[in-house]
């Protein structure tokens, strides 16, 4: 059986959970389970536009059936419940680290079957070539992937203040964290770089799999070597640049390359904490932070002492902050709350659709926290300067 792991946080972007598209699609997930418990009612977990969703189904004539409409495909988690515990009790068991009985895949159009003996986290997919190639992929890495999350599951039980790097996809650790900690990381490193290869291979060997489009992102990371990944992307098939996630991984590309100093900051417009429609181009006339963060991203928040350090030293200078939330409408409550307990007192916006975020996708925003500073007349002229980096560059520029 497998932990059920639902709609994943941290401070970088699960893969393949952004954009709106711009068609939708039906789909009809058919599930048979042959040894299945009486009684056994089974969940359906996924999310788009910022919205979780939950559907369940019990068995009729031999089948479990959900039926839906969808943007595109989408990552979803379907789960047993043997126990009555209904969703919420699926979650709370999860999370507190009890085992469910659970399975990862991709909701895709059309009809997609999934056959199961006892357990569905072992079940097999008929007539969906997305998820066979998924379950190909991960069978391939499952060795790799059981060690890291053992590794994983060892720096989570010792505190260890391991986390993303601010500018790269490398885990970094506090000088407090003791040298087993230290020792943790590097096999984790060390299991990470294991896995590129493999990655690599599966992508050029399956040019035609959308698999091999999510796999490339999570080969590139959130700060893809574009010298790498971009001859990569090249080689995929048409069909597979042409969808909307292949679409959206060509421009998040082409920001990595193009959205530098020197290019206007593109426009938006997104509600504050009280309601109020704010754009982008209102500051104009003004040196400004563009902050992308989330109440619930550590980094952010470590960061956030420093940045209102920076804004109280300049504000009246010119200069302000103006931050983007990603937090989601559940999370509301807590985004005001960390914006009163972090003492933010620059202008907040959000549409409250997490990394669906518009502004996030419009700069497209892969890992947290990230920024952009932006002079008078709406160019950038810098991004991603740590604190010690962004003071520097104010000083530069507002002492002339």
């Amino acid at each position: 059986m497998k932990k059920l792991l639902l709609l994943a946080t941290g401070v970088l972007l699960p893969f393949i959970t952004f954009a709106q598209a711009q068609t939708t699609n039906n789909f009809t997930l058919s599930v048979q389970i042959t040894n299945a418990q009486k009684n056994t009612r089974l969940y359906l977990f996924y999310q788009f536009d910022g919205r979780e969703i939950t559907d369940s189904a019990t068995l009729e004539n031999g089948w479990y059936t959900f039926s839906g409409i969808i943007p595109r495909p989408l990552n979803a988690t379907i789960a047993t419940d043997n126990e009555g515990l209904g969703a919420l009790g699926l979650i709370k068991k999860a999370k507190k680290g009890g085992e469910i009985d659970a399975l990862k895949f991709y909701l895709h159009s059309g009809t997609i079957k999934l056959i199961a003996g006892t357990f569905i986290a072992n079940g097999h997919f008929l007539g969906s070539k997305i998820n066979a190639d998924n379950q190909r992929l991960q069978g391939i890495l499952k060795n790799i992937d059981d060690q890291s999350m053992s590794v994983s599951n060892q720096l989570r039980a010792g505190n260890y203040l391991a986390r993303p790097n601010d500018k790269s996809d490398k885990l970094s650790l506090s000088p407090a964290d003791s040298l087993n900690g230290r020792i943790l990381v590097k096999q984790l490193e060390s299991l990470k770089a294991a896995r590129l290869p493999i990655i690599k291979k599966f992508i050029e060997s399956n040019p035609n799999s959308y698999i091999s489009l999510v796999a490339l992102q999570d080969f590139g990371g959130s700060f893809p070597d574009l010298s790498v990944i971009e001859p990569i992307y090249n080689k995929l098939s048409a069909s597979v640049k042409n969808t909307t996630l292949g679409k959206e991984y060509n421009k998040f590309l082409s920001d990595r390359k193009n959205m530098t100093a020197g290019v206007r900051a593109p426009n938006f417009t997104q509600k504050d904490t009280a309601g109020n429609s704010v754009s982008l181009s209102s500051f104009k006339g003004k040196y400004l932070l563009l902050d992308f963060w989330a109440s619930w991203c550590g980094p952010c928040r470590k960061a956030n002492p420093e940045l209102v350090q920076i804004f109280n030293d300049f504000k009246d200078k010119n200069f302000t902050i103006l931050g983007i939330s990603l937090d989601d409408a559940k999370g509301k409550n807590a985004w005001i709350k960390a914006i009163k307990d972090d003492r933010l007192a620059w202008p907040q916006l959000s549409d409250l659709k997490k990394w669906d975020n518009q502004a996030a996708k419009l700069y497209s925003i892969r890992a947290i926290p990230q920024s952009f500073l932006i002079d008078p007349n709406g160019m950038i002229i810098a991004k991603d300067l740590n604190h010690v980096g962004l003071r520097k560059k104010l000083e530069e520029i507002l002492s002339k």
